[in-house]
């Protein structure tokens, strides 16, 4: 398109995705990782808070919490699936916890009505690092569409690849825009607007 950044293309991309996988916002990011960095910022994830993640994946599952000044809180996998283990979830929650990163390893949907029921008991964002997992299933439903947001990855090694990037979806208002702030550099008009240099 001869544009260097968030083009036509990309933002055809993001409508398009989000129509196929099932959710109302999606944006286009430059990694899976980029997109695991937008959900925790959408989510609101700050300083020591802990958030849960499996022991087990790719290390930007865990190291975006790091990055986010808070703290991972390892739940053991369940060596049928090597999916997070979800009858240990609940043992691993503190008075800390604010969030659950589900990761949904080589494909297979972790069981997210179990994952959904012990997070609306402890009141707890799920943020599902899906980026792995294009076009996966629980129970006839799409990864990327249970918890608050979600994350994908389209490099190069993944079912579904551009080479590199990821995309970042969400059903809720508030979170989409968020995270689109984080994407714009902070600023306060979406990247699709005129710019304001304002942060």
């Amino acid at each position: 398109s001869g544009m260097h950044t968030y083009g036509a293309n990309a933002r055809a991309f993001e409508t398009e995705f989000a129509a196929w996988n099932g959710n109302k916002h999606a944006i286009f990011t430059n990694s899976g990782t980029a997109a695991l960095h937008m959900a925790l910022v959408a989510c609101g994830i700050g300083a020591g808070d802990h958030v849960l993640v499996t022991s087990y994946s790719w290390s930007s599952s865990a190291t975006c919490i790091i990055h986010h000044n808070a703290i991972p809180i390892f739940v053991d996998i369940d060596f049928d699936t090597i999916n997070i283990d979800t009858a240990k979830i609940e043992a691993a929650i503190t008075p800390r916890t604010k969030a659950i990163v589900v990761v949904h390893l080589h494909g297979l949907a972790v069981n997210m009505d179990q994952v959904m029921a012990v997070a609306r008991r402890h009141k707890l964002l799920v943020i599902e690092d899906a980026c792995q997992a294009h076009g996966a299933r629980f129970n006839g439903r799409k990864v990327g569409t249970f918890g608050d947001c979600a994350a994908f990855s389209f490099n190069q090694n993944k079912c579904l690849c551009s080479g590199e990037g990821g995309m970042f979806t969400t059903n809720d208002e508030a979170t989409y825009m968020a995270a689109r702030q984080l994407w714009s550099f902070g600023e306060t008009r979406s990247p699709s607007e005129s710019r304001d240099y304002h942060a």
